[in-house]
This record gives structure tokens, sequence and C-alpha cells, in this order.
């Protein structure tokens, strides 16, 4: 029964993110690759790392194969996590990014109290969001792909010498930008769904206060009014995420990829949505990094990797009705792009004497 609810759930929510999103996956499950020899490589991360839109047809990224291909594990040509694991000589490689994933996908992989607090009423958006974020590995993997990596995720962070964390942008300006979405969803299908759900699990909890209310009910303002909020929540994540993984595996080598502004080359460059937006990229990537290398408890624990300008597949200007159609794939970096972020990424672990 329960997981009759689950599926017509995602199945629902995923006939709008595919109308949104426009994905489907290559049908591959490889997330441990093995190596000659070396250090055990762990990839924490989202699309980026996972590898999409690293399939153009005769270089254009464009074309619908690319547009329509997530990805399972597997090291994709091309990719940061390939070039990093190949210079690594890393014995075993394991590559647990998907498309969409946040910190609480993470989360609730490996944190069973996080997992019994997303049940908790004022937390019902926050899963609800991880939903939506896990909807076509599940829907589309026929529910096999999550509950594998969730099975073996502590392992692997056991496992690991060395991680590499590049996740934050769908729990921020995803979130943010998609956000009158997610809540139509949610108010439409999300908020009742959670309490039979979540009856399911065993852990109902009333709602005791009007906060909690607020919280559960949602609330939407303005995208970066909301974008403000989405960076709180990230933080406060990320912290977490950090401990378990530290809890796991206290030796373990943590860095953490840095965002880049997915917006700085995209024209026109007077555009006002592309200077608002490019605006709050370069914010966002600064207060990220500030928090990871300077105001997070775990600072001197994490290097974070400053990955700057990295290039992404050239777009058509945003007057262009197909900047809209495609901006999925060109947010994302190209050949020459991945291969700035390994640079960065070597170089940091170069000066740790990992590479």
């Amino acid at each position: 029964m329960k997981q009759r609810i689950s599926k017509l759930l995602a199945v629902v929510l995923a006939m709008v993110m595919l109308a949104t999103v426009g994905s489907l996956f290559a049908f591959e499950v490889g997330e441990e690759t093995q190596k000659k020899n070396g250090l055990n490589y762990l990839i924490i991360g989202d699309s980026i790392a996972a590898g999409y839109g690293m399939h153009p047809n005769n270089g254009n990224p464009d074309d619908l194969g690319n547009q329509f291909t997530l990805h399972h594990g597997e090291l994709v040509d091309g990719t940061y996590p390939k070039i990093v694991s190949e210079a690594l000589g890393a014995t075993t490689t394991v590559n647990t990014a998907r498309e969409s994933f946040t910190t609480t996908n993470y989360l609730r992989m490996i944190d069973h109290e996080y997992d019994v607090e997303m049940t908790y009423p004022q937390n019902y958006y926050e899963r609800f969001l991880s939903e939506c974020t896990s909807i076509m590995p599940k829907v589309l993997g026929g529910f096999s792909d999550l509950p594998v990596l969730k099975e073996n995720m502590v392992r692997y962070i056991q496992e690991a010498d060395v991680i590499t964390i590049g996740i934050g942008n769908n729990d921020t300006f995803t979130a943010a930008l998609l956000g009158p979405v997610f809540r139509t969803l949610y108010y439409a299908y999300g908020m009742a769904g959670q309490v039979p759900l979540t009856m399911l699990k065993g852990h109902l909890n009333a709602v005791t206060s009007v906060d909690q209310l607020v919280e559960m009910a949602g609330g939407y303002s303005d995208i970066f009014t909301e974008l403000a909020r989405r960076v709180v929540v990230y933080e406060k994540n990320y912290d977490r995420l950090i401990q378990d993984i530290l809890a796991i595996n206290p030796d373990v080598k943590l860095y953490y990829v840095g965002m880049y502004n997915t917006f700085a080359d995209v024209q026109p460059a007077d555009s006002d949505i592309v200077v608002q937006f490019r605006n709050q990229g370069d914010v966002l990537s600064a207060e990220l990094k500030d928090y990871v290398a300077r105001r997070s408890p775990y600072a001197n624990r994490v290097h974070y990797v400053n990955v700057g300008h990295v290039e992404v597949w050239p777009s058509v200007p945003v007057d262009n009705i197909m900047f809209y159609m495609t901006f999925l794939i060109h947010c994302h970096p190209d050949y020459t792009g991945h291969q700035q972020i390994a640079k960065k990424i070597l170089r940091a672990m170069k000066a740790d004497g990992v590479y």
C-alpha cells in the first residue's frame, strides 16, 4: 500500500517534472568503477558530477538524445569525476551523483534521525522537495536505483579515502527558481499526501504551534527572497552532512567543489534578466564560499575548491525563446568546463599531498 501511494505521487510529479526538465536516463547502473591502484574516491554531487549534458550528437548539445539522458553512477567521458579518478589512479571510484540531487537526498540516505525529522509537519515541504528531486530515478529506474544507493551509501563513505562534494545549486537557485512550480504541486498533491505517508512510517506528529503551521503550509514571495531562505536551509544541511560524513569516516579527506555563475556569459549581457540573475549568481557563489571556507564549523576540515569561471555549453541569447527550452543543458559545463573544474580539484589535492 505504501509503495503504491509513493508510486502514484511519484508518477503525478514526474509528469510535470518531465515537462519542465525534459530528461530521461541512460539505463546503466555503475556505482563502483575499478581502477589499477591508489585511493578510494567517492563523488557526492548533482547533475554536474553525474555528467548531464555530456552526450552531444556531432557537437550539438541540444540534441534530444543529450537532453533526455540521466545517469546512474557511470563515470561519463570528459567529466571532472572521471578526469580526477584517472589522475589519482583510484583503486575504486564510486559516483553517487545524480541529476537534481540535493543535500536532503544524501541526508535521508545516511542520517536516520534526519529522515524521521522530515516526517514532522513543519518539514513536510522539505521532504516533498526531496521527493521531487528523486522523481526521475525512482519512476524511470523502476524504483531500483535510489534503494541501492541508500543501502550502500554509508559503506561508500566508510571506504573512501577522498570525497569531492559538489552539491548546492539545486538546494538554492533551482529550488528558488522553480519555487512556484514546486509550491503549486505541493498544495495540489504533496501536502495532503504527506500525512498518510507519514502515518505509514509510524511517525505522525501533530502541529502544535502557529510557526509549525506556517512552515507546513510553506509560502512564497519572490524568487530572491526565496533564494535567501533556501541558502539558510542549505547551510544548515551542509553542516549536518559534513558532520555525518565525519562521524562515519573521521579520516577522510573532503573537497568542496565551489559554485560557478551559470549566467556569466549569457547574452545580451545588459538584459534585465541576465543582469539580475548574473548578480545574484555572484552573490550566491560568494556567500557559499564564505560559509564553507570560513564560517562553517567544519571550515578547517573541508578544503574549499574555488572553481572560478567555468565554461558552459554556449546558449542562444536570452531573448530567443529557445533559450528557455534548452537552458538546462547550457547551465552545465562543456568538456572544457569539466577540465577546468578537474584542474582546480587536482591542484587542491596536490597541495594536500593526495595527488
